[in-house]
């Protein structure tokens, strides 16, 4: 029998954490960090203590009660036994794509729990770690130590040997021989004390299970939709989609070929059911862009984007080269593009257009700077070089880059804000924040204030599919079954599409029955 349980991901946007049960298959759809809850009971300093093993982020309802699924870590006198569920194995997660909401909790997954995604997705996840100072065990899972009441990572310094192992990661795209080389090398000759496992192509089966991945448009490479043909038919999961940037024809193949399977379920992400399109394309952002950056030729520009929305980048990029301006990227980001080099992605990392950001001149210190310096040490820039020539630098610098202006020395640049609005009240709090320095430092901010979804102001388009494109996602497929997460307006399912589709509104780790 098929069952689907969400455990993470209903009523909320983000957190997906599907389980897929079939009669000897175990599937996660996503194991992702459901940042809004998290925000609800933390802050930047109330974390969770990780030192203390798992119990408080079971306590806390962060993590779901599932026995058998996670690398375990609980002191004597706090163990945690209220499990919903146990499970005997996992043969997979399916991985839609590496946006933390989507991936941020598979560091707490056992590492043997093999990980299937796209190309872009795994290295990614490996680069995100690499940069990491926690560490969390995405990809290569550290080994703990209990001392003193508090479970420590072994020091890479250590005799003994793995101190570390790779989950099993498979590609369901790209030339895993192209990447073994930056997969198979930790900076700072870590890889000498893991037991590494080299990357392996996805051949579309799980036991005897076919398992089909659709490449999607969305606001970070490698995102895609799953696809599993289960005893009660296929199941499709769509991850986060839209139809606004260059690969939205992928989104268009995705509808016509999952309404080919015929699927017994759908279920599918509804961030912005209730919300109207602008129409913007990324196009439209660039367009724009580029006339900002010809009306302030003689400013300082900087841009606040994400720098895991590569498409994005490489307009802003592109057209910063058109006006005659070099693209200064942290060194983290330039890590990123290298990760992502590897995956066959062209992007010109050494023909002069790129610099990396050195700030005060501060020689690298940790082993991935220090590796990525060897690389690309010619790249480097400092604010003292920047802030003589203001006029032929784009700054890609966001929220936690602000300390950096005092070191450059402008007081007119333009702060360009391509980034969703603030949803929640402590993103309110920092978008204020953000204006007192730009104030502060003589920055225009374009758009002025709030809103950069505001269909005046074409500087962002959302990466999910507005509520008439979704309508058409579901009334192209015409699943059996509807199963809306990513969500806070499931009802709106209920009201839209109910004579459709049977539209089932999950609840947190309650069994659907297909």
């Amino acid at each position: 029998m098929t069952r689907v349980s969400v455990w993470d991901g209903a009523g909320c946007v983000g957190g997906n954490k599907i389980l897929l049960q079939d009669d000897d298959l175990t599937l996660w759809l996503d194991f992702g960090q459901n940042l809004s809850r998290l925000m609800d009971y933390y802050e930047e300093y109330l974390k969770p203590q990780k030192g203390r093993g798992l119990y408080e982020l079971f306590v806390m309802e962060l993590l779901p009660p599932v026995y058998g699924i996670y690398h375990e870590r609980f002191l004597d006198d706090y163990p945690f036994d209220d499990w919903r569920v146990r499970l005997d194995g996992v043969d997979s997660v399916l991985l839609s794509h590496a946006h933390s909401d989507h991936a941020g909790d598979l560091q707490y997954l056992l590492p043997d729990i093999p990980l299937v995604c796209s190309a872009e997705s795994a290295l990614l996840l490996r680069a995100l770690q690499d940069c990491s100072s926690l560490d969390d065990g995405t990809i290569y899972v550290r080994r703990f130590e209990l001392k003193e009441g508090e479970f420590r990572k072994l020091a890479w310094n250590r005799r003994e040997s793995p101190l570390a192992t790779f989950r099993p990661v498979l590609t369901a795209d790209g030339d895993t021989e192209a990447m073994q080389s930056f997969w198979s090398e930790l900076p700072g000759g870590h890889h000498d004390k893991c037991d590494l496992q080299p990357l392996e192509a996805f051949n579309g089966r799980i036991k005897d299970y076919e398992v089909r991945f659709f490449p999607l448009d969305h606001s970070i490479p490698g995102a895609g939709a799953w696809a599993v043909q289960t005893s009660a038919g296929w199941v499709v999961y769509t991850g986060d989609l839209r139809f606004r940037g260059e690969r939205k024809h992928l989104t268009e193949r995705f509808m016509e070929e999952a309404a080919r399977l015929q699927p017994v379920a759908l279920i599918i992400e509804g961030t912005r059911i209730t919300r109207t399109g602008s129409g913007h394309t990324e196009d439209d952002v660039q367009e724009e862009f580029a006339r900002l950056l010809k009306q302030h030729a003689q400013r300082l520009v900087s841009a606040n984007f994400s720098m895991t929305h590569l498409e994005r980048l490489k307009r802003f990029w592109h057209t910063a080269r058109e006006c005659g301006r070099q693209v200064v990227v942290n060194p983290k980001d330039l890590y990123l593009l290298h990760a992502w080099r590897q995956s066959g992605y062209e992007l010109p990392l050494d023909d002069g257009s790129l610099r990396v950001y050195q700030g005060v001149g501060k020689p690298p210190s940790e082993s991935w700077e220090k590796a990525l310096h060897e690389l690309y040490g010619n790249l480097c820039i400092t604010a003292q070089q920047i802030s003589r020539h203001p006029d032929q630098y784009l700054l890609c610098f966001g929220y936690f880059d602000l300390n950096e202006l005092p070191y450059l020395k402008v007081s007119n640049g333009l702060w360009i804000q391509s980034f969703s609005e603030p949803m929640t009240e402590e993103q309110r709090i920092d978008d204020r924040r953000l204006n007192r320095w730009l104030q502060h430092f003589g920055f225009t901010r374009e758009p002025p204030q709030g809103d950069p979804d505001d269909e005046r102001v074409p500087l962002h388009v959302s990466g999910h599919a507005s509520g008439e494109e979704l309508a058409r996602v579901i009334e192209t497929i015409r699943p059996k079954t509807l199963i809306p997460v990513h969500t806070t307006e499931p009802a709106a399912f209920v009201e839209r599409f109910s004579g459709i589709s049977k539209v089932i509104l999950p609840e947190i780790g309650e069994e659907i029955r297909l």
